[in-house]
């Protein structure tokens, strides 16, 4: 691949360094990776890249939303949402085939981080090394926890979702200074991603909407964060807390 023309490389090294985690590397470091990059832009339905395909790069999100589908016990069910700013296939730096299959849910357009590129630079980089397996970590914690494998209620794992889920997605009200959602996963797309049958997600609405954490409205999902964070304060995923 040619150099990067400095224009270029500068507008590269101030995107990558709209990632906290990406951040932290030195300005080298930093400055390595971008000059090996490649952007893309995706619109349609097919995915970015698939479940089980070679890992060949990291991506970070510049626009736009993408979710995340995985193969569990022969069902295929959403395992996250993430927007721009964020990291995903963060595997790819330490494993040869893709672990999910990314779909954009909007126009998204992303950089493409060389897996053996970031490979080398967590090896020669402290920093960044530090901050990639905290990424690894609270993305670990927060699957068990959408899994129930910490023994969470069910309620108290829906509270957690929905907040980490606005604070992505969602809109502040001023004059309530409540959060809106007004495009949100299905009951059946939830009901997955926590492991449990569709009804309980219905279930927990009502019960989280009877504790005061919601208000189900025409068109929409007001959240009271507070009480939410009440709620998931109880177990709720880290990002939540």
């Amino acid at each position: 691949m040619p150099p990067l023309a400095d224009e270029t490389l500068r507008n590269r090294v101030e995107l990558l360094a709209r990632s906290p985690v990406l951040r932290r590397a030195s300005a080298d470091t930093l400055t390595q990776i971008a000059s090996t990059t490649t952007t893309a832009q995706a619109e349609g339905p097919d995915p970015l890249y698939s479940e089980g395909s070679p890992a060949l790069h990291v991506l970070l999100l510049v626009r736009g939303a993408v979710r995340l589908d995985a193969t569990l016990r022969g069902r295929t069910v959403p395992t996250g949402w993430y927007r721009a700013g964020e990291i995903i296939a963060e595997e790819a730096a330490y494993v040869p085939m893709y672990r999910a299959t990314a779909v954009p849910l909007c126009p998204t357009s992303l950089v493409q981080l060389p897996a053996g590129v970031l490979r080398a630079a967590l090896a020669s980089d402290a920093a960044l090394a530090i901050a990639w397996g905290h990424l690894e970590h609270e993305r670990l914690v927060e699957t068990q926890l959408r899994l129930g494998a910490l023994a969470a209620k069910t309620h108290v794992r829906l509270a957690g979702f929905l907040l980490d889920y606005a604070r992505r997605f969602g809109s502040t009200e001023r004059e309530t200074n409540k959060l809106l959602l007004v495009d949100r996963p299905t009951a059946s797309q939830i009901a997955a991603y926590l492991g449990v049958v569709r009804q309980t997600v219905q279930k927990d609405y009502d019960k989280l909407e009877e504790l005061g954490g919601i208000l189900r409205v025409s068109g929409g999902l007001y959240l009271h964060s507070e009480v939410l964070e009440r709620i998931a304060d109880q177990e709720g995923p880290p990002s939540s807390r």
